[in-house]
């Protein structure tokens, strides 16, 4: 029993690691349509739309060839604040990095997960353990040597924007909440019918802000459509799933330190496509993520609820 949970828990490590980096994928492609034009709002809302439709054909699927045991109620609150996280966490971080030194957002944005364990311990009476505390604190320190932070501030060339800083705070926010309310929806649905509602909550509100902003030039331009299709299916659905799965199987606090691995992911595809150098400001972060990883994944996993199939 205990050598299966353990390699539950590994399983659920490995997915949320690999979600990680896929979204650095994710964030060098999506830089480079907004570099040809791309408007950011419209990327993040036809994500949303695509991956509800891939999800929902996918649990149409399963209930229609698979056992369709009753399902519970959703808890309509958790489901809308889960959908509203996932559209906030991508408008918010866009919002940032336009108005802020994207080292300054990404760090701000990475506070998410300490939100996830302060949170755990105030309101849910899960106090982290110490290994875990540790771990949190190399993660954060090494986003900000990731992100190049000590040379941005020591430049002095850079002015913070409040409304900057603010939309940072609300992207870390968004994120957190994803991790724990996504916890919570893990238990009682599949991932992809945890992310089904999630993006079907967050595809409706694009949809009521697209509408007042007139004609969607991006997904209009033929030259964009295709790779925005292509963000939506492979860099959103993809790792979205991935982390969801392995967030059934390992605590949010260990998931939230886990996808720290994204900036490190981040800077490595900038080493290998762009060629462009590693400091070692850079490279110390990055052996403080991967000791902050390999902490709380060797330390002994608490038993998770077996997520129940629903769908």
């Amino acid at each position: 029993m205990e050598r299966s949970r353990s390699r539950s828990a590994n399983a659920g490590f490995a997915a949320v690691a690999s979600a990680a980096a896929l979204w650095a994928v994710s964030a060098t492609y999506a830089r480079t349509l907004i570099d040809r034009g791309a408007a950011p709002i419209e990327i993040s809302a036809a994500r949303a739309w695509i991956a509800f439709i891939v999800l929902g054909v996918v649990v149409l699927w399963r209930r229609r060839f698979g056992a369709r045991p009753k399902e519970p109620r959703p808890a309509i609150p958790v489901i809308i604040g889960f959908g509203l996280a996932i559209a906030g966490a991508n408008y918010f971080y866009y919002s940032a990095i336009e108005r802020l030194p994207v080292a300054v957002a990404i760090v701000i944005q990475y506070t998410a997960p300490a939100l996830v364990v302060l949170w755990l311990a105030a309101v849910e009476q899960k106090r982290p353990s110490r290994r875990v505390v540790w771990a949190l604190a190399a993660a954060v320190a090494g986003v900000a040597l990731l992100s190049d932070l000590p040379l941005v501030l020591s430049s002095g060339d850079f002015s913070l924007s409040a409304g900057g800083i603010a939309f940072a705070l609300g992207s870390a926010v968004s994120f957190a909440s994803y991790i724990v309310l996504g916890e919570r929806m893990a238990l009682a649905y599949r991932p992809e019918g945890t992310l089904m509602r999630g993006f079907g909550v967050a595809g409706a509100l694009w949809l009521v802000v697209l509408a007042t902003r007139g004609r969607p030039d991006t997904l209009l331009d033929s030259s964009l459509l295709p790779g925005v299709i292509l963000l939506g299916f492979i860099a959103t659905v993809i790792p979205f799933m991935l982390f969801i799965w392995g967030l059934q199987r390992i605590r949010a606090s260990r998931a939230a330190i886990v996808s720290t691995l994204e900036p490190l992911s981040a800077a490595f595809l900038a080493y290998v496509w762009l060629h462009q150098s590693l400091d070692g400001w850079q490279l110390a972060g990055a052996v403080f993520v991967i000791a902050a990883v390999a902490v709380v994944q060797t330390e002994q996993a608490e038993t998770v609820p077996t997520p129940a199939p629903l769908e």
